[in-house]
């Protein structure tokens, strides 16, 4: 009893330094993207965003769904977490946008939102592999739709809900969605192509993880070019109210019999529900949104919400080795 005491306590120390592992690769990619953009003079932040959202996140998706199995429950869990983060961030939304009436309303969206695209779908794959990037991918949707939606409402912008429905984020969802359901019969040579097209999809999905944390730090040299102060309070606030939040949503999920702790089932399963529970409180530690500012028609940000989108980054980075010790010790160590 002893020696496998031991040899699970073992297993727990040795998943804890590689997960911190990949976590410093992460961050070293992000400051190398911080560097790219000082020597470059940080011109080309809405060319990598552009490429992001319309080549590489699709991409990765697709490549995630395609070949992960997923179930519907598990998609509605994490679709639901993005909304109840959404929800509960809300009134620190509105009390950091009512302290400056005179000031614009992207607050808002900083506040209610994470960033999704550039954090939490290179770590959920990083950490966890193509279990883990396919559940944050339902994460990161729903994400999305409400900062089209209500998000940009709440800012003062008009909503863009049919510029959602046009995103290759979605569009990639339902066509990994669609070739799960039916397994379509192909004749040989059609059967040969789809095997090229999904091959050329998966090398660019390779390739989307390095550029998606590049395109953060290149965000973050962005934000302090432009004055952005290191320290903000209402980001210290916000990285210790989500880890709350978090908690809250996964002890609500034990209790209710979604995410049992029992112990004598299914080994693959439980892991499976362990991993939902780690992926929520990766998103918990998410900074606020960055890329959700570089689009064509908005207005540019305030040195206010610059200093506390820079600051949520910083943050960040400790909340992450934090909750990755969490994860190991208290969820899959449990």
């Amino acid at each position: 009893m002893g020696t496998a005491t031991a040899i699970i306590s073992s297993g727990a120390i040795a998943a804890h330094f590689l997960s911190l592992r990949m976590l410093a690769t992460a961050m070293i990619i992000i400051v190398a993207g911080a560097l790219m953009a000082k020597w470059e003079g940080g011109g080309q932040q809405s060319t990598l965003a552009r490429l992001n959202s319309q080549i590489f996140i699709p991409c990765l998706i697709f490549s995630a769904l395609n070949r992960t199995p997923l179930a519907l429950s598990e998609a509605l869990v994490m679709g639901a977490g993005a909304l109840f983060f959404a929800l509960c961030s809300y009134p620190l939304a509105h009390w950091w946008v009512a302290r400056d009436p005179e000031g614009d309303r992207n607050g808002f969206i900083s506040m209610l939102f994470g960033s999704t695209s550039t954090i939490l779908l290179p770590l959920a794959y990083l950490l966890f592999g193509s279990q883990g990037l396919a559940k944050a991918a339902f994460f990161h949707l729903v994400n999305l739709f409400l900062i089209y939606t209500w998000g940009r409402w709440r800012a003062g912008h008009p909503t863009q809900l049919a510029a959602f429905l046009k995103t290759p984020t979605l569009h990639a969802v339902l066509l990994a969605l669609v070739l799960k359901l039916f397994e379509l019969e192909l004749p040989g040579q059609l059967q040969d192509l789809l095997w090229l097209v999904e091959k050329g999809i998966s090398m660019m999905a390779s390739g989307a993880l390095p550029i998606l944390l590049i395109s953060h730090g290149y965000a973050l040299y962005c934000l302090r070019s432009s004055g952005a102060a290191w320290w903000s309070g209402a980001a210290f606030l916000r990285m210790l109210w989500l880890p709350l939040v978090a908690t809250t949503l996964i002890l609500v999920l034990r209790a209710s019999g979604l995410a049992p702790l029992n112990k004598g089932y299914d080994l693959m399963h439980y892991l499976d529900l362990r991993t939902t529970e780690a992926i929520l409180l990766l998103a918990s530690a998410l900074p606020c949104t960055i890329s959700a500012f570089w689009r064509p028609g908005d207005s540019p940000l305030s040195k206010r919400d610059s200093s506390l989108l820079l600051s949520s980054a910083l943050l960040s980075i400790i909340a992450f080795g934090l909750l990755v010790a969490i994860i190991n010790r208290y969820i899959f160590n449990a």
